[in-house]
């Protein structure tokens, strides 16, 4: 990256602003009572479905707004039935993201579409994504006397997951970010999160409850592309030192006692235990964004030791899953319609005030629908991560591991032609963040159908770097 631009000085007292618990924002079923292995179930399933509305993230301007679109005037995406191949995959992919994404105008949607078609993806305005979300969604920290740039985390969710996918996106580090008075760049925005960062890797929950499982992998991937192996280690703004090796290195470690067994027994065609699924929905998005975050790592050269077996057994597991996280999702989804009509129907979602966030009851078809975007959720980021690692030439895959990912590429295509074949409105109706997190499920897919092809949208920066 170019030579950073001096930090502007304020005399601005504007306080950081405070995040939600982001812990606690989930789909509460009610009346669960003594379920037994059933609720068990249930709870696993629940474990990664779509969170309420987190606090509006705080504007940088005059529009201040998460969503522009009133609701009478949103513009429903007529549903299209599509055989299933990977053509029409994509294409109902991007169909979803790019609506979706213009009509909602949520920082969620805006930085997934992104991530699925690019720097250059443009609103219904004709502006870019990119600027929006640079200019609306920032603010300054202040440590030790200094101010820091940084981008709000009720509207990035996990830290740093704006920067890495700028980054990936091949964003020009003199991109212009605002935050009140001041403007900064992306390469300072960089160099700012390293200062910002914080890490124990003897008590991972010590700055955040969550931080190994909602916040650590965008980490990884922003700074293994910011730092190489080299120069992995630094001061931070508190006086703290971060070394990158080590925390790669036990965060991958930590990964490892969570799937402990779990290829040799998927192997052995034994199902995923109930212990190891509520282990990993712990994780965001079922700890595959962890697994794309150890594959950036090693990309960048991060190899020390025995790596390169455990990145090769990363791999393995990861395969492995494609078809035992779906059975999971499946006995999961069951579990909950045994539950019958009536305790389906007053499930609700909560905001961790305890408030009811959506309008009426959910659709009749709700569970299916739950199901449907797990297993793009579980397909899209297995398959970026698998797919990142083939373009990058990281792994061959074996025989045997080939005919895995055919069998499980050939399911990605039919949940998204199924879901292109539905019409979402009622779901946006019930409760908008549901088809937000479609869009966020949906920009993974988009990008991991993209990367092994010339429409891959990080491909000019990939071809600059080889």
């Amino acid at each position: 990256m170019s030579k950073a631009k001096k930090t502007p000085k304020t005399t601005s007292s504007k306080a950081p602003t405070t995040q939600p618990d982001t812990g606690k924002r989930r789909m509460l079923f009610i009346g669960l009572g003594g379920l037994g292995l059933a609720a068990a179930g249930a709870l696993a399933f629940q474990a990664n479905q779509p969170e309420p509305v987190p606090a509006t993230p705080t504007s940088t301007n005059s529009t201040g707004n998460v969503s522009a679109t009133p609701a009478a005037a949103f513009k429903p995406l007529p549903p299209v039935k599509l055989t299933a191949d990977y053509a029409n995959a994509l294409r109902a992919a991007e169909d979803i993201v790019s609506h979706y994404t213009r009509e909602m105008m949520t920082p969620w949607a805006l930085i997934h579409a992104v991530r699925g078609f690019g720097k250059d993806f443009k609103l219904a305005d004709g502006k870019l994504a990119v600027d929006r979300l640079c200019t609306e969604f920032t603010e300054e920290r202040e440590v030790n006397g200094k101010r820091y740039l940084a981008i709000q985390l009720n509207a990035e969710a996990h830290e740093n997951s704006f920067l890495k996918t700028f980054l990936e996106a091949g964003v020009s580090p003199e991109q212009v970010l605002r935050a009140g008075q001041n403007q900064y760049t992306l390469q300072q925005l960089g160099e700012h999160a390293q200062a910002l960062f914080r890490c124990d890797t003897n008590n991972w929950g010590k700055y955040d409850p969550k931080f190994l499982e909602k916040h650590l992998p965008w980490a990884l991937i922003a700074f293994s592309w910011l730092r190489k192996p080299a120069q992995a280690t630094w001061t931070n703004a508190y006086g703290e030192q971060i070394d990158l090796h080590h925390i790669f290195d036990r965060a991958l470690a930590s990964y490892e006692r969570t799937c402990s067994g779990l290829r040799e027994s998927l192997a052995a065609g034994t199902d995923e235990t109930l212990e190891f699924r509520q282990a990993i929905t712990k994780h965001s998005c079922y700890g595959l964004h962890a697994v794309y975050g150890f594959l950036a790592c090693y990309r960048q050269g991060y190899r020390r030791g025995d790596l390169p077996q455990r990145i090769a057994a990363l791999l393995d597991t990861t395969i492995h899953r494609l078809a035992g996280d779906a059975k999971a999702l499946d006995r999961e989804a069951d579990a909950v319609k045994a539950m019958g009509p009536d305790y389906v129907n007053r499930m609700a979602v909560s905001s961790a005030e305890g408030r009811v966030i959506t309008q009426g009851s959910p659709p009749p078809n709700i569970i299916q629908m739950m199901r449907l975007r797990q297993q793009i959720q579980v397909h899209g980021h297995a398959f970026e991560a698998i797919n990142y690692g083939l373009l990058h030439k990281l792994f061959t895959l074996t025989p045997d591991q080939a005919r895995r990912v055919k069998a499980g590429e050939q399911a990605f295509y039919q949940h998204l032609v199924e879901l292109r074949a539905i019409d979402l409105d009622a779901y946006r109706r019930w409760h908008s963040k549901f088809v937000d997190d479609l869009v966020i499920a949906l920009g993974h897919a988009v990008r991991a159908l993209k990367l092994l092809t010339p429409q891959n949208p990080d491909l000019p920066l990939t071809v600059a770097q080889k």
